[in-house]
C-alpha cells in the first residue's frame, strides 16, 4: 500500500515531464540561435528564453524535492500515528452509540470477539455511557466526565475494570462513524493509588507509635530527676520521724504510702517507654532508590498540597543499605514534609530536593528547600524533643527523625543549602557491602 501523500505522488512524473520538455526546448532554442542564421537581437532574445526555461527548470527540480521530502514525512507521521493507534485501545461510534469499528487493542480490553463489536451498543460494555454525554461535551475533542470518577468498563466474562475515556468528532467520515473514542485502562494506576493509601496509613502507624515512644522516653527523662528528688526527701523525713518517736506515728503511714506511689509512678513510666519503643535491631538489605521510589506519590502528594514543586534523585548505583525500609521512609517523609513547609512560604515557587550518592563506604541522603533557612543558633537544638520553631508544632518531628537514624547507624545532621539557599538535611548510612565486610 502506497502510504505517501496523494499531492506529493501525483506532482513527481508531472514535474520530471514538464522539466524535460523545457530541456528539450532549451537546447533546441540554443541550436537554433547558434546554427539558423538570425539577427542579434534575435539571438539575444533566444539566450534570454533558454535562461528563463533553466530556471524553471531549476525550479521545478526545488519543487519535486520538497514534495519528495514532504512525502517522506507524512508516511513517518502515518506510521507513527499507526502504531499508536494500534496500542491504543479505540473505536467509533454511530450518532445512536452502536460500535462501528474496534481496534485490536479495544477488542483484547473488552475480551470479545471482533466480529461481535461491531452494531453493539457501545452502553453494554460501559454502562454509565450515552451518547448525551458526548453531545454535552461539545465539538472540541477531549476527556469525557464519568458522573462517579471514572468510567466502569464490562468484559465479556461479567469483570469490571476502571475506565477512561477521551472522544474526538468525525464530522466528514463515511458511513454511520460519528465519534472516535480512545480508552485507557486505570487498573494499575488504582492499584498503585491503593498501594500508596496503604504504604501511608503505615507509615502513620508508625510515626505516632514513634512519637509516642519519643514523648514517654522525653517524660521519662524529664521527669525521672524530680521524682528521685521527691523520693529522696520523703526517704529523709521518714528517718527524721524515727527520731521524734511514736508521736510521729500517725504523719509516718502516709508518707509511707506517698513514697510508694513516687516509685510506682516512675516504673510506669519506664514501662510505657519500653511498650512504645520500636525495635529496629533487625535490618535488612535494602535499595535507597526502591524505597524512594515507592514514596514518590505519596511526597507528590505533599508537594502538590503546599504547591512545592518536589524533585526526586537517587543515584541508584551500588545503593544498597541496611535498613528497616518504613522506619526509613518515615524518616524522609518526615524531613520532606519539613522542607515543603519551608519552602512554602517563599512568595514565589517554592522547590524541594531530595539527591541520593555514594560517598565513599556510606550513601548520603540530602533533603534540601529554598525557604527562609535555619538561624545559626537553632541548628543544634531544633533536634531536642519538645523544641520547635513552628506555631503549633510539638517539636518531636525532627527528634524522632534523629532516633529512627541514630537506630540505622547514622547521623542526621543540618545545615544551610548552598545550592538552593534554604535548609539542607543530611544522613548517611553505611553500604550494605561496606557493613558486610566490617
Amino acid at each position: 500500500m502506497d502510504r505517501r501523500h496523494p499531492v506529493a505522488s501525483r506532482r513527481k512524473p508531472s514535474a520530471s515531464a514538464t522539466a524535460l520538455a523545457f530541456s528539450v526546448l532549451t537546447i533546441g532554442a540554443l541550436l537554433f540561435a547558434f546554427i539558423a542564421p538570425a539577427t542579434a537581437t534575435t539571438r539575444l532574445s533566444l539566450l534570454f528564453a533558454a535562461a528563463f526555461t533553466l530556471l524553471s527548470i531549476a525550479s521545478l527540480i526545488t519543487a519535486w524535492r520538497q514534495d519528495r521530502d514532504m512525502a517522506r514525512q507524512l508516511a513517518a507521521r502515518d506510521a507513527m500515528l499507526h502504531a499508536a493507534f494500534l496500542s491504543t485501545p479505540a473505536l467509533t461510534l454511530s450518532r445512536d452509540g452502536l460500535v462501528q469499528r474496534m481496534n485490536g487493542a479495544a477488542v483484547a480490553l473488552f475480551g470479545l470477539p471482533r466480529e461481535a463489536a461491531r452494531g453493539r451498543a457501545f452502553s453494554d460494555l460501559t454502562p454509565e455511557f450515552d451518547m448525551t454525554v458526548v453531545m454535552q461535551a461539545g465539538t472540541q475533542a477531549g476527556p469525557l466526565e464519568a458522573r462517579h470518577g471514572h468510567w466502569t468498563g464490562r468484559r465479556s466474562d461479567g469483570s469490571t475494570f476502571p475506565l477512561s475515556l477521551r472522544f474526538g468528532l468525525i464530522p466528514h467520515a463515511p458511513g454511520d462513524e460519528h465519534v472516535a473514542l480512545a480508552l485507557t485502562d486505570l487498573t494499575r494506576s488504582h492499584v498503585a493509588e491503593a498501594q500508596a493509601r496503604e504504604l501511608h496509613a503505615q507509615l502513620n502507624k508508625v510515626w505516632r507509635l514513634n512519637s509516642l515512644g519519643e514523648m514517654a522516653a522525653t517524660l521519662a527523662h524529664e521527669l525521672n530527676q524530680p521524682l528521685s528528688a521527691a523520693t529522696t526527701y520523703m526517704h529523709a523525713s521518714q528517718a527524721e520521724m524515727l527520731k521524734a518517736g511514736p508521736a510521729a506515728d500517725s504523719a509516718r503511714r502516709p508518707l509511707d504510702l506517698a513514697k510508694g506511689q513516687l516509685l510506682r509512678a516512675g516504673k510506669l513510666i519506664h514501662r510505657m517507654r519500653e511498650l512504645l519503643t520500636i525495635e529496629t535491631s533487625v535490618l535488612g538489605r535494602e535499595r535507597v532508590s526502591s524505597m524512594i521510589e515507592d514514596l514518590s506519590p505519596i511526597l507528590q502528594m505533599i508537594g502538590q498540597d503546599k504547591q512545592v514543586e518536589i524533585r526526586l534523585d537517587a543515584d541508584p548505583q551500588d545503593d544498597g543499605v541496611r535498613a528497616d525500609r518504613i522506619q526509613f521512609q518515615q524518616a524522609l517523609v518526615n524531613l520532606v514534609r519539613n522542607a515543603v513547609e519551608a519552602a512554602a512560604e517563599r512568595p514565589d515557587s517554592g522547590e524541594v530536593s531530595v539527591t541520593g550518592r555514594v560517598e565513599g563506604p556510606v550513601y548520603c541522603i540530602t533533603v534540601e528547600d529554598n525557604g527562609p533557612g535555619i538561624a545559626e543558633a537553632d541548628v543544634e537544638r531544633i533536634f531536642q524533643p519538645l523544641t520547635t520553631t513552628k506555631s503549633g508544632g510539638m517539636g518531636l518531628g525532627l527528634s524522632v527523625t534523629r532516633t529512627i537514624v541514630e537506630r540505622h547507624g547514622g547521623a542526621l545532621s543540618a545545615r544551610r543549602s548552598q545550592a538552593m539557599g534554604g535548609a539542607a538535611f543530611s544522613f548517611a548510612l553505611r553500604r550494605h557491602e561496606e557493613a558486610t565486610a566490617s
